[in-house]
């Protein structure tokens, strides 16, 4: 992995001033002071958006053709070369580039470690007493896009807007997507009606949520979508931020304390999360071998309202044995509905992609499995409780 220059101005800070409520007294001092941001832009009075670049589609680029939309990789630009490409961006927002991309220029998103130190990093600049930022973008592989946003929503709520985005065509392709893309997160970031909606995702005209966007599509350009909660929360219209509603707040979200987190002696990025995808004749050995490999929990993609075709005896077992266990639905839609008298939780409407991230932060903050089942069925009982649960 490659050093982050923000980590290296963090270092050089602790070691010139031990005592940074020391540097957050002096005059002026802020949170970019501290973090030695740059900003970039002439016009002062615009908000101050933070671009955390982890790489992506939206940087890659491809040697064979324009037409090439699915074998590119072979060449890159860099976060500063996305804003240069687009003059209008300083219109809308002063913008800096924090780096979190990898050594072998992959996104950030395939390391839970470097997720976590970039959204601690998010944490400290928006949230902290000292921030005088406005709000943040992340560039992210859209593979697991959605991840990112939905670890971020469960870990950063200050109420300032964090807007994942990312591309399904290179930025060599006819017609690339990421440059409108990128132009529309930078919008809604530094606007003052994306506030208090946890994490946005502005991907092909559309605003969703962090806590409920899927990727549904491989290659298209029009890929994720918000399934189970019903609707995009708004759209771009002159590549300005519309909302349809007022702000509110996913039921199953649960925000978790990021310093607790942080601060688990086992766990220095996330504990070990498996998710197993169940079909006829299912093997539920398989979640035995998954704690004998390390695994501190599971999530199983159920059939139809969350079922396990064989083996609930040893699903039974493995939780006797120490392993926290959530069990969803491999449909792309609809509940995992509680059962009474259960020992392993059922997911409700947290997808299972989801569902593997929420337990992760759910045993790094010290849960045991009955808090889990209570944190993932609890507001669905309440909801079905008269009917027998």
């Amino acid at each position: 992995m490659k050093f982050f220059s923000t980590s290296l101005v963090l270092a050089a800070a602790a070691q010139a001033v031990p005592d940074t409520q020391y540097l957050r007294r002096s005059l002026n001092a802020t949170a970019s002071d501290r973090l030695g941001l740059k900003w970039m832009g002439n016009d002062t009075s615009l908000p101050k958006v933070l671009v955390l670049f982890t790489g992506g589609t939206i940087s890659s680029g491809s040697s064979y053709s324009a037409l090439d939309t699915t074998d590119y990789g072979q060449t890159s630009i860099t976060g500063e070369e996305i804003l240069a490409r687009d003059p209008l961006l300083q219109t809308v927002a002063q913008l800096t580039v924090s780096n979190w991309t990898r050594d072998d220029g992959n996104s950030t998103g395939t390391s839970d470690a470097l997720v976590m130190n970039m959204t601690r990093f998010a944490h400290d600049a928006l949230c902290s007493p000292d921030s005088d930022i406005t709000g943040a973008i992340f560039t992210h592989g859209t593979n697991s896009l959605e991840e990112t946003a939905f670890l971020m929503d469960l870990l950063v709520n200050c109420g300032k807007p964090i807007v994942g985005v990312g591309a399904m065509r290179p930025y060599t392709a006819l017609s690339f997507d990421g440059d409108a893309n990128f132009f529309q997160s930078i919008a809604l970031a530094a606007s003052p009606d994306a506030r208090h909606r946890g994490v946005l995702v502005a991907f092909s005209d559309r605003i969703l949520s962090g806590f409920w966007v899927t990727k549904l599509d491989s290659t298209h350009p029009d890929a994720f979508h918000q399934t189970t909660s019903g609707g995009d929360l708004g759209e771009f219209l002159n590549m300005r931020p519309y909302f349809f509603n007022s702000p509110s707040r996913p039921v199953p979200k649960h925000n978790f304390n990021i310093s607790l987190v942080s601060e688990h002696p086992s766990y220095p990025a996330l504990p070990h999360v498996d998710i197993l995808y169940a079909a006829r004749q299912f093997d539920a050995r398989l979640a035995l071998n998954c704690l004998a490999n390390g695994a501190s929990g599971i999530v199983i993609a159920g059939t139809g309202n969350g079922g396990i075709p064989n083996g609930s005896d040893i699903i039974a077992e493995a939780v006797e044995k120490g392993l926290q266990v959530v069990v969803g639905t491999r449909s792309p839609y609809g509940a995992a509905s509680p059962q009474p008298d259960s020992t392993w939780a059922k997911s409700g409407y947290v997808h299972v992609i989801q569902s593997r991230i929420m337990l992760q932060l759910a045993i790094a903050s010290g849960y045991n499995q009955n808090q889990t089942i209570e944190l993932f069925e609890g507001t669905v009982r309440k909801a079905i409780r008269p009917f027998g649960l």
